[in-house]
């Protein structure tokens, strides 16, 4: 399996970054081999305190804690054991700053790895899959509005009431609570297709854009969606734009191999420059040493002329 990754991440109309975003930290064969490739977002709360800190502690543990995964864990496993590990790790860093319950970020991570599709997610950062055009959402938001809706379906609340209730986007789970209210993931691995892509977002774009100004874009090769994307979120100049961040990661096919990350675009012509300098140095270090080699070396001394054996009596 061979796939491409692309991002795109703005400020929008904040004072600071609270998104963060970052990829597994392996890219040995071995390791992709049992363990696939991971993707991670985390947006960080805005309603408290130190967003910006908690979003990065979060991306940071989760990376470090996946790259512990032995080939007898299984991919859920990992998953669900770097997710509370990163709880736990938002939590601490909360005490230390003396904020605690004050801090928190939401996170999806995505595996892509030859057997299908896992993820885990908790809070309302979205995981789409882009099959044929088609986008589908298969992440479920951790918000007061699914309580809201439950009320409705029992007629406690009338339909209005619930779409105007001042708490409908709140979160209801979080990473940096006490205890992790609620966990989204999938235990059997959805199979991918070759040309399916994947898009981890945070909230800043779909609440900007709607399904159908997102898919205006599937018409582009999928690593160029996270820029033209950003630049439609951008274009709409809301005043109170929020942190915007898209990754996406295309499947370029399917096969038996184990996955492989493609490099394209400034990736691959960097890559092919540090590739010749590596010549350059070595073919240098060589003529160097050819050099050195030469000088070093005695001059060969001309060989005596030989001396006649013939007899040569004075006359």
């Amino acid at each position: 399996m061979r796939f491409v990754q692309a991002h795109a991440q703005d400020i929008g109309a904040r004072q600071s970054q609270q998104d963060c975003y970052g990829f597994g930290e392996s890219e040995e064969r071995a390791f992709l081999n049992h363990a696939g490739f991971l993707s991670i977002l985390a947006d960080g709360m805005g309603g408290m305190e130190h967003g910006d800190a908690a979003s990065r502690t979060a991306v940071r543990t989760f990376r470090e804690a996946y790259a512990q995964k032995t080939p007898a864990e299984s991919i859920p496993d990992a998953l669900e054991r770097s997710l509370r590990t990163t709880n736990a790790a938002v939590v601490a860093h909360a005490k230390e700053l003396a904020v605690e319950e004050k801090v928190g970020t939401t996170l999806v991570a995505a595996v892509i790895h030859e057997s299908g599709l896992y993820w885990i997610s908790v809070g309302d950062s979205n995981l789409y899959l882009v099959r044929d055009g088609r986008m589908q959402l298969l992440t479920k938001a951790h918000v007061f509005a699914n309580l809201l809706e439950k009320a409705v379906a029992a007629g406690s609340l009338t339909e209005k009431q619930a779409a105007e209730h001042p708490e409908r986007e709140s979160l209801t789970a979080y990473i940096g609570s006490a205890e992790i209210a609620e966990i989204d993931r999938n235990a059997d691995a959805l199979v991918l297709q070759a040309g399916d892509t994947l898009i981890l977002a945070s909230d800043g774009l779909f609440k900007t854009l709607d399904d159908a100004e997102i898919a205006s874009a599937f018409d582009s090769r999928p690593e160029m969606w996270p820029s033209l994307l950003m630049s439609r979120v951008l274009a709409k100049k809301l005043e109170h734009q929020d942190n915007v961040t898209i990754v996406t990661v295309n499947v370029l096919d399917i096969d038996p191999a184990p996955v492989q990350l493609v490099q394209t675009g400034t990736l691959r012509v960097l890559n092919w420059i540090v590739r010749i300098l590596v010549v350059a140095i070595i073919l240098s270090v060589f003529a160097l040493l050819y050099r050195t080699f030469t000088v070093a070396s005695p001059t060969e001394t001309p060989a005596a002329t030989p001396r006649s054996e013939g007899g040569g009596g004075s006359r």
